[in-house]
């Protein structure tokens, strides 16, 4: 139950939230702007479901 609550947060909020913030700074990371936008996904399940 806790690590389900854990795993919904970090994939609800952490990731998207610091994604973000990451993509803000590439252009300093990398010295070059990103060629298309992250979309914060990383569950496959989720990925698999929204293609078909």
């Amino acid at each position: 139950m806790v690590f389900n609550l854990l795993d919904k947060a970090y994939k609800k909020i952490w990731v998207p939230f610091f994604g973000r913030g990451l993509y803000l700074f590439v252009s300093f990371i990398e010295g070059k702007t990103p060629d298309k936008k992250p979309t914060y996904k990383i569950d496959e399940s989720e990925r698999a479901s929204k293609k078909n």
